[in-house]
């Protein structure tokens, strides 16, 4: 099978085709704006410097038969993300079509529904959406935070938890998630390939544990053998918790986590089945195995 990875250098991307390279012989096209900067190599892969918006984008993906759609806009500064995800949503609809393609697999967030949700996770509900309304079978991952180096969620987690030996804590982080190793919503990603159904699907997925982010902060200080002081307090604002982001992680990462940050209001756990249903042989790991 030959399979489209459009935003290819991005963290899941360049993970998901390391391992599509490995364990499959499918041939690989790998499509971002700098898709160049992608450190690996193989018979199977072809590179090409292309954006989502690009005119040119169906030139690229139409004799292709699977696309994982990986693409978030929330490190734009200049554009309204969330508007940016619709259009770039359209432009992929729009390629679609008169192409060989006949899946689509998408990532996405947890999040219920019908809760008030952050504008990050209704723009990634919203993307679902549309690709779901393009005339092949849509399988939308949902997923809360990945668990592994280069994951900005969790790299921020790792970053806070390793600088600041006293941490105020705001009232989102008694919020509950759901995390999963990167190596098991990996395992998601590929077995999704070989789904025998035509139907669209929303998959939830996550690990095995229901934590909260202070308790996440907390398991991960225990793990490192770290001593840290967790201080509560629930009047602080989103707005200084984007602040306090600046001062303590990597500026490319913050710049994303201020876009996030809103969604860690949002409960993001899974609520049905459905993974479980359709691949009875993953079995994600806990906490303690993923923790890097």
């Amino acid at each position: 099978m030959k399979i489209a990875v459009i935003g290819a250098s991005g963290y899941i991307g360049r993970n998901l085709i390391d391992r599509l390279i490995k364990n499959t012989n499918h041939e690989i096209v790998a499509l971002s704006r700098n898709a160049e900067s992608i450190n690996l190599s193989s018979p199977k892969l072809q590179k090409h410097n292309v954006s989502v918006f690009d005119d040119n984008l169906s030139t690229y993906i139409k004799d292709c038969e699977a696309v994982y759609y990986l693409i978030h806009m929330m490190s734009q500064t200049k554009i309204d993300y969330a508007k940016a995800e619709i259009e770039a949503a359209e432009k992929l609809a729009s390629a679609v079509e008169g192409s060989n393609i006949k899946k689509i697999i998408y990532l996405g967030g947890l999040g219920n529904d019908k809760d008030n949700l952050s504008k990050h996770l209704a723009s990634r509900h919203r993307t679902g959406e549309i690709l779901r309304e393009i005339k092949c079978q849509a399988i939308e991952f949902r997923a809360s935070m990945i668990i592994g180096e280069g994951s900005i969620s969790y790299d921020i987690i790792v970053s806070l938890v390793s600088k600041l030996p006293l941490l105020t804590v705001p009232k989102w982080s008694e919020t509950l998630t759901q995390p999963i190793g990167l190596n098991d919503a990996l395992s998601y990603l590929v077995a999704s390939l070989d789904i025998k159904s035509n139907q669209n699907e929303i998959i939830e997925i996550g690990g095995p544990d229901v934590i909260s982010y202070e308790q996440l902060m907390r398991d991960y200080a225990k793990w490192k053998g770290l001593k840290r002081l967790f201080i509560r307090i629930p009047i602080i604002p989103i707005v200084v918790s984007a602040w306090w982001l600046n001062l303590f992680t990597p500026k490319n990462e913050a710049k994303v986590g201020r876009a996030m940050i809103e969604s860690l209001q949002n409960k993001m756990i899974v609520t049905n089945k459905r993974a479980s249903e359709l691949f009875p042989d993953i079995h994600p790991e806990p906490l303690l195995r993923v923790f890097v």
